[in-house]
């Protein structure tokens, strides 16, 4: 591992906007205190390597910012009780949107990690301009509603359905947001909006919010499969993602050949057409969802032997402790695919590879616009860009 000294450092560390951020070194800490939790210096230590005196260097200019609390001491036993550190909610935020082809969804996400005012609507127009001023108004009402002060908005994160055709934040979209295709997302965004934003694929974001939030919390590495009007996923690998060199890591439908079913939600919604029951879209599928309709053993059957083949190359090229089903897919339509996936694992001498569990998404809520939101704040306070550890001056 790569190793930083904890050394001198700014009492106030600025971005270009003058907002508050962290150095590379107090960052180590915040993200710790992201995955463990509240932890005494004691425990930033120990985890850090760090002597105490070390650990106080730090933390100090973080609670004098704001960005870290003290609570009172709490006993454990014999000892002097310690007291715990924990990342400050109110200090900073961010937003977070998912843009699907039918809808908008949004989060506001503290620098602790929690959600408020999340919100969804159908999504009116699909024109950037007219979508972006919907979007503004959402944003408006989930600030006030949450009581959030608007100066500490750190950016906007997004994560937009397509794939990245390897220029900036161009992506291609399905059909269905045709003006979203090929074009600057991040400098449209930032102007529309009047924020600075982040742009990514919805299953790296959903992938990304799961490791913040979700599984990340226990586990470093796990594959991610996002189903919605697509289908593709994102890859955590030691707990950040693995984006590929064009972004497009965790497009696992391509893996399948060209007359394989997707297993996307757009074609449930067409498979429930089939048995009479129509939709006009997927928010109006999923909003009174029946796991045990007929029209879903028929996409189950259609769909199981895409899911088997692509869960089985992903446990043999990546061999995560975990493959998730997440995205839009309800929690008892993931349960059901659990009892039904299987890999490709022949027995030698009478022992299996050992395999990833398949696993519903532990998030509760919009995993993209979680993940999306996380984004601007990894940004600024978490992200240290190469996982860094402590050593002594």
């Amino acid at each position: 591992m790569n190793a930083i000294t904890a050394g001198d450092y700014p009492a106030h560390f600025l971005r270009e906007d003058g907002r508050r951020t962290a150095t590379a070194n107090e960052r180590v800490l915040m993200d710790l205190l992201s995955r463990q939790g509240p932890s005494s210096r004691a425990d930033l230590a120990r985890l850090t390597g760090l002597a105490p005196h070390s650990i106080t260097r730090l933390v100090e200019p973080l609670i004098v910012r704001g960005l870290l609390r003290e609570a009172l001491p709490v006993a454990a036993g014999r000892g002097k009780p310690a007291a715990k550190l924990a990342l400050e909610g109110s200090a900073a935020f961010a937003v977070g949107l998912s843009v699907m082809t039918d809808a908008v969804s949004l989060v506001l996400l503290d620098l602790a990690g929690q959600v408020h005012g999340a919100r969804s609507e159908r999504l009116a127009d699909i024109e950037i301009q007219p979508a972006c001023r919907q979007i503004r108004g959402m944003i408006d009402a989930a600030i006030a509603d949450a009581g959030r002060d608007g100066t500490r908005l750190v950016g906007i994160g997004i994560g937009v359905t397509g794939y990245f055709i390897g220029d900036g934040a161009r992506l291609n979209p399905p059909r269905l947001l045709d003006p979203w295709a090929l074009v600057p997302l991040d400098t449209i965004l930032s102007e529309a909006l009047g924020e600075k934003v982040w742009i990514d694929n919805d299953g790296n974001v959903a992938a990304i919010g799961e490791a913040m939030l979700g599984l990340g919390r226990v586990s470093r590495d796990f594959a991610y499969l996002y189903f919605s009007a697509g289908f593709g996923g994102g890859i955590i690998a030691q707990g950040r993602p693995l984006r590929g060199r064009h972004g497009n890591a965790g497009e696992f439908a391509s893996i399948l050949p060209a007359d394989w079913p997707q297993p996307n939600l757009e074609a449930l919604r067409l498979t429930f057409g089939e048995h009479g029951t129509s939709f006009p879209d997927l928010h109006a599928m999923l909003t009174d969802f029946d796991a045990g309709h007929p029209a879903v053993d028929t996409w189950l059957d259609r769909c199981m032997p895409s899911l088997n083949l692509i869960a089985s190359a992903i446990f043999a090229t990546i061999d995560p402790g975990a493959i998730v089903l997440g995205g839009r897919l309800p929690t008892s339509l993931a349960s059901r695919i659990v009892q039904r996936i299987s890999f490709t694992n022949p027995a030698r001498r009478g022992f299996h590879r050992p395999s990833a569990r398949i696993i519903p998404s532990m998030i509760d809520g919009d995993a993209t616009a979680i993940g999306a939101a996380t984004l601007p704040l990894r940004a600024a306070f978490f992200d240290s860009n190469a996982g860094h550890v402590f050593m002594e001056d």
